[in-house]
Order: C-alpha cells, then sequence, then structure tokens
C-alpha cells in the first residue's frame, strides 16, 4: 500500500525567453517536486506511515529471531518419553541408609520402583522395602546423572525435585554406541527414538541430536543443526559389483583365485576369521586384501582372537566378536533368540554389515539355504552339509534379495532370496552387528 513520496529525479523547466539578459535557471534542492502538487490526504498519509512502521519493526524482530536461532540461547525444554516421574513422594524425601518399610508400599519400595524404572536398579529378586547398599548405590548414580550435587546415595530436596520432575528417556539400544560416544557434546536424551523427516529416524538430546537417515547415514548436530562431526556414510551395499571390493574366500582353488590364491592354508574352519576381514573391510578399519594377501589377513585375524597360531578351528559367536573388536570396528552381538529376519534387515538399515552364523545346507532336502545351489553353480568350497557356518551380509539389492559374502564363494559374493535366508536363520548361530568406531570431535 506503500507509494512513492518523493521523486528522485529533479524536473527542470526552463523560464520563457525574455528580452534582455538571459536569467540562469533556476535551481531545485535533489527531491523538490515540480508541477502541480498532490493535495494533502491526512487519513491516507496517517494510515501508511503506521503499517509502513509496523512492517519494519517486524522485519527487524525477524531478523532478530533467526539470529538467536543461529547462536543461542536456547528455551528451555523438558524431556519426554521417558519413565514416569515419582508422583507419590510422601515420606520418600526422609528415608536413610538401613531403613526398611514398616507396611507394604511404604517410601522405600517406592523409591525402588522409581529408580527401577529410570534404569538404575535392578532388584531382581531381592524383595522390595529395604534401604540397602544396593539402592544406595542406585540413587548415587541417578544423581550423577541429574548433576546432583553432592552425589552421596542419600536423599535430599534437590534428588526429591528431580524425581518429581519429567524423567530423562533411555538411550534407543540402536544408538548406545553413538550417544556414549558424543555424551559430552549432546547431554542426555530428550526424547526417544522418533520418525523424522524424509524417512529418517531421530534421538533429541540435551545440546543436540542423533539422526540416522533411511540409508544408514549418521547425522551428529547441535541445537542449531551444526554437524559436530561429519556425516558418517552407510557401510553396506545394493549390488554384488559393490559387495565384491570386500569379498575374501577361505583358500582357493584351482580356476577360482580371484579371492584367495591359496598360499596361506591352514584348515577349513576358518570361516570366522575370514567373516570378520570381510566385515572390517566393509566398515573401513581394514584394507581389502588382495588374492595373495587373503590368506594372511584371515591369519591375523585369527591370532588376533587366540594369540599365535597355525591351527584352524571353529568359533563361537564371542570369539568372532573379539575378532571384530581387535579389528578395530564395533560388535554388537545378538543371542540366538533374537535372531531374525527383522532384526536383520534392523542392522542393515543401519548401513551396518552382519556376520551370521548358520547352516547353508540347512535341515534337510524340503529346508536348504543357499548352499545346494551355490554348489551347483560352481561358486562354492563345499559340496554337502558340513554344519555351522559365518557369512557377511553386506546389503541388499533393490529388489529386496540380501547380498552375502561367503567366505567358501572362491568366485565372489552371491544373491540370497528372502527364503533361503529364513532357512539359513532358522538354525543360526548368533549374529554380530558391526559398525564403524563414532568419529571424534574435533
Amino acid at each position: 500500500m506503500s507509494r512513492i513520496g518523493s521523486n528522485p529525479f529533479t524536473l527542470f523547466t526552463p523560464p520563457s525567453n525574455t528580452v534582455g539578459t538571459r536569467s540562469a535557471p533556476t535551481q531545485y534542492p535533489p527531491g523538490t517536486q515540480i508541477g502541480p502538487q498532490p493535495r494533502p490526504n491526512v487519513v491516507r498519509d496517517t494510515f501508511e506511515s503506521v503499517v509502513n512502521g509496523d512492517a519494519m519493526r517486524r522485519l527487524q524482530g525477524l531478523a532478530k529471531l533467526m539470529d538467536v536461532a543461529a547462536k543461542g540461547p536456547f528455551a528451555a525444554r523438558e524431556p519426554h518419553g521417558g519413565p514416569p516421574p515419582l508422583t507419590q513422594a510422601e515420606g520418600v524425601g526422609d528415608v536413610v541408609f538401613g531403613q526398611k518399610d514398616k507396611a507394604e508400599g511404604g517410601p522405600v519400595t517406592r523409591l525402588q520402583k522409581f529408580l527401577e524404572g529410570t534404569g538404575h536398579l535392578v532388584m531382581g529378586n531381592a524383595p522390595y522395602g529395604n534401604f540397602g547398599g544396593m539402592t544406595q548405590a542406585a540413587l548415587k548414580a541417578y544423581q550423577v546423572d541429574e548433576g546432583i550435587s553432592p552425589a552421596d546415595g542419600k536423599m535430599s530436596p534437590a534428588t526429591l525435585e528431580a524425581m518429581q520432575r519429567p524423567q530423562h528417556p533411555k538411550t534407543d539400544a540402536t544408538m548406545d554406541v553413538l550417544a556414549e560416544a558424543y555424551a559430552p557434546q549432546l547431554g542426555r536424551p530428550m526424547g526417544p527414538l522418533e520418525p523424522g523427516r524424509d524417512g529418517a529416524r531421530v534421538q533429541e538430546f540435551e545440546r543436540g541430536s542423533i539422526t540416522r537417515m533411511p540409508d544408514g547415514e549418521v547425522r551428529v548436530k547441535d541445537l542449531s543443526g551444526k554437524d559436530l562431526v561429519p556425516p558418517t556414510p552407510p557401510s553396506t551395499v545394493t549390488t554384488l559389483e559393490e559387495a565384491k571390493a570386500f569379498h575374501v574366500a577361505q583358500w582357493g582353488e584351482k580356476g577360482a583365485t580371484d579371492y584367495n590364491d591359496g598360499s596361506e592354508y591352514y584348515g577349513g574352519n576358518d570361516c570366522g576369521p575370514a567373516s570378520v576381514v570381510i566385515a572390517a573391510t566393509a566398515v573401513g578399519v581394514m584394507e581389502h586384501p588382495d588374492a595373495a594377501g587373503a590368506g594372511e589377513a584371515i591369519d591375523g585375524v585369527r591370532d588376533s582372537i587366540f594369540g599365535t597360531s597355525n591351527e584352524s578351528v571353529t568359533m563361537k559367536i564371542d570369539k568372532v566378536a573379539k575378532g571384530v573388536t581387535e579389528a578395530g570396528a564395533v560388535a554388537t552381538v545378538f543371542g540366538i533368540a533374537d535372531v531374525t529376519a527383522e532384526s536383520l534387515d534392523g542392522a542393515l538399515t543401519r548401513g551396518h554389515p552382519v556376520i551370521l552364523g548358520g547352516n547353508p545346507f540347512g535341515d534337510d532336502a524340503l529346508h536348504q539355504a543357499w548352499g545346494p545351489a551355490a554348489a551347483a553353480a560352481g561358486n562354492y568350497l563345499e559340496d554337502g552339509n558340513f554344519g555351522g557356518h559365518w557369512v557377511t551380509v553386506t546389503g541388499k539389492t533393490a529388489e529386496g534379495n540380501y547380498i552375502v559374502n561367503d567366505p567358501l564363494c572362491p568366485r565372489g559374493p552371491i544373491e540370497v532370496t528372502p527364503e533361503q535366508m529364513a532357512e539359513y536363520l532358522d538354525g543360526n548361530l548368533g549374529m554380530i552387528e558391526v559398525s564403524p568406531k563414532p568419529v571424534p570431535v574435533p
């Protein structure tokens, strides 16, 4: 609605010629309007002045808000999605070490159940109602987490007040490693793992957030949205061609020595160490060995687990996990009962390869995994059911098949259907999710 109130150009109208000396042209100050003057309109001019002034103030305020948003300070937030706060607080603030409840559901019991909810106390089969050393240690741990001083395992007004506020949720299990690594920068969780934009999963913290994108990329940011560390790309793949960059075979045989030339061979039970080499290569903590160096790399992993040895032995999951850790990666172990197609897919979605134990040949002719098909295709170093085996699953194709770097495949990784994988999982030996160590904050 604003209008131009002045003309930036000076209009010059020469005076008419007169007889005699020609006078100099009249000079007007810049901005002077020449010609007919508009009639004043007090109502209009006052309205425009008010509107323009208000618009300017709004713009100035918006600029100031944007500056604050970029630099802080940031508004205080309350945690959500955590365990329930202490609501029945009567008597809890006065409990002392050695106190026993006189009745069921007394203040000691309520304190213990609160600390169980926050994850600081595990009562197990111990009876409630007795304030002993275990409860005192849990109370002290709670005080430390809440920044209460002194953190001495004794109730205090500050401790009781903290217990009655909204409580911090636990870190999501899939974020544990990252949350621990960046705790000095991020602080404690402010909410559970929640859906973000574009299919991401986000957990908010006191001073920032951790976001895992759908492809597995991890972003760690402060409250202003600045990356604390460069985004961590996924370590999984979507094609067999990409998976070849990680592959090694347990040994080489004539006509199939691209991934192991057979120059170093200590026996047929090195599927565990070979799978560690593949996974460690995928997450970037080990250089991929060429065919001549494959045997030496496998031997090096075995030595890191057992000490110097030339004997190839079968390995349980704890030994394979030790090999991952010794290689410089993070090993998250899933027990047999926790291994499902969902847990496997979850790890791959997080961008992490998986070392998986099972039987490639299945239990019988009606329940076979990929062993028989791979052997028939000339890409298997065994042709019969030999029992348990370790492989590394490095990703999934766009069609939903699994990409498996099986150390018994001398010609390279293979695609495995969900049905074949289900048979392998049916007799699984456990699973190890392999991830890179968090990037240090500079």
